[in-house]
Parts: C-alpha cells; structure tokens; sequence
C-alpha cells in the first residue's frame, strides 16, 4: 500500500518490502542487449552512457553517473527511483519494453515498426486498437508517425493492441488543433 505525499508523489508506506537495484552482470546484459537487438533491431550501441539496473521483476535504465549512487540507495537512503522503468519481466518469455523506453530509444529501432496512418492516429491515441487489412507477424510493435515515436502494441494476427497506458490517452483533442 503506497501513501500519497503531499509534495513528493507516492513513497512505500511502513509495510513496504525494501528492493534493492542491483547492476547487470556481463552476461544478463548480452541478453538485454540480444533481445533488444532481435526484437527491435536496436543495436547495444545505442545504450553507450547507460546502464541497466535490475530491481524486482523489472529493468530499469540510468545514465552511468546515476548508477553510483546505488550504494547510497541499497544502504537505506529513502529515493524513490532511479532511472526509468525499461522493461517489465525482462528475463521471462512475457518481457515488455515500456512506452516511455521506447519512445526515447525507438529512434534507432530498424525491426517491428509500424507506420500509423494520419487517420488511425487520433483513435490510437484515445485507446483504441489498430484493425488492419491484412495480418502482421505477431508480436510487439513500435508504432511509428512519421518520424516521431507513438508508443507500443502488440499484434495478434489482424489487430495490434493498444499498450499505451490508460492514464496517457488524449480524450478531447483532434488533428485540427494542430
């Protein structure tokens, strides 16, 4: 249960079981990095300057100067996070890339895009899913306008799944505002 601070966001209540961020070793990160690689076609030299902390069941990534801090932070210091959320699960079968992960290193994604239509693009934004004309390879995709990255979604045969989260949907906006 996690309680609201008046001035900070949300910080663990005193049930709190403490996780602790741990670096990769040498070889989970050849399996970050292959994944990432295989799936996205991202290459390990997109992360140079970065690190990938694990902490619970998720993959968080941080510049290398943040990632110093961690012996302060597992000794007791109270900080929140450090870094931003990467992956979820990221040495499961089920591993998924986060939003905001891929919308800052989508950019050197060369495998898996998708190209959304200006026409699909408002209705995606607002939560839908994308009903396709004829069947992708299934799996994640990154969702691509243009040059710019919209986010995830998961194909499943004729349809990619919406996996932008519910709190980032745009409800009142149309593409005349622009």
């Amino acid at each position: 249960m996690a309680t609201q601070s008046e001035d900070r966001g949300f910080f663990p209540d005193k049930n709190y079981e403490k996780i602790e961020y741990q670096l990769l070793s040498k070889k989970e990160e050849l399996v970050i990095f292959n994944y990432l690689e295989s799936q996205f076609g991202i290459p390990s030299k997109a992360f140079k300057g970065y690190e990938f902390i694990k902490r619970g069941k998720d993959l968080w990534i941080s510049t290398k100067k943040s990632t110093q801090a961690l012996a302060f932070i597992n000794s007791g210091l109270k900080i929140n996070t450090v870094g931003l959320r990467a992956l979820r699960n990221p040495f499961d079968d089920n591993k998924k890339a986060t939003t905001n992960f891929i919308q800052i290193f989508g950019k050197h994604a060369t495998k898996n895009l998708y190209q959304i239509k200006e026409s699909d693009l408002l209705s995606y934004l607002r939560g839908e899913d994308l009903v396709l004309k004829e069947p992708l390879e299934r799996g994640y995709k990154i969702i691509k306008f243009g040059d710019e990255i919209v986010g995830m979604g998961i194909c499943l045969d004729n349809t990619i799944k919406n996996q932008i989260p519910k709190s980032r949907f745009i409800k009142n906006w149309n593409l005349k505002n622009i």
